[in-house]
């Protein structure tokens, strides 16, 4: 017997472009990936670096042009996707801050970003989102000022790694 699939119309909706990425400086992978160990408690994982450099994002453009352009998307994206199961949790939008941040390069003609997907254990509530308990994702930045965690699901708050609150309970860091 032949299963069927719901085929579902996609909603109409447009998403605009993140303003090209700014940066002045790169780091070596091999440079990134020490500095990003540095970060780790005992028994996270880091993911590899496929590129040989990385750009490291301009703090003043990652928050005057990028975090309105990614907060707006984000709000599109909400309208449209499914609320129901793990469609459209934090891990999913984990990976639409990634994946704007790295169209950002392409658009500013840099080097990959040094942006990274993270996952904790979220026993701290962190920018609007409620101490859960469970794994939840985050995007980390290496920027001209150091490390900065945002909140995928939002973007309301850039936080200084060394103030957030769930930096000790870093499972997984994949940069791609």
């Amino acid at each position: 017997m032949a299963t069927s699939a719901l085929v579902v119309a996609a909603p109409t909706s447009r998403l605009t472009m993140p303003p090209g990425l700014q940066t002045d400086a790169t780091v070596a992978a091999e440079e990134l990936l020490a500095k990003a160990q540095q970060l780790l408690p005992e028994g996270a994982f880091l993911g590899p670096l496929l590129d040989d450099r990385y750009a490291v994002i301009d703090h003043r453009w990652l928050e005057q042009q990028f975090m309105p352009a990614y907060q707006a998307a984000t709000k599109e994206v909400f309208r449209v996707a499914a609320n129901t199961g793990d469609a459209s949790d934090c891990d999913s939008f984990g990976m639409f801050l990634r994946q704007m941040v790295g169209l950002a390069g392409i658009i500013g003609h840099t080097e990959e970003p040094a942006a990274a997907q993270v996952i904790v254990l979220q026993n701290a509530a962190f920018s609007g989102v409620a101490r859960t308990r469970e794994n939840h994702s985050v995007g980390l930045f290496l920027t001209d000022r150091g490390w900065y965690v945002l909140e995928p699901q939002n973007a309301t708050e850039l936080v200084a790694f060394h103030r957030y609150a769930n930096r000790h309970t870093i499972r997984y860091v994949t940069f791609h």
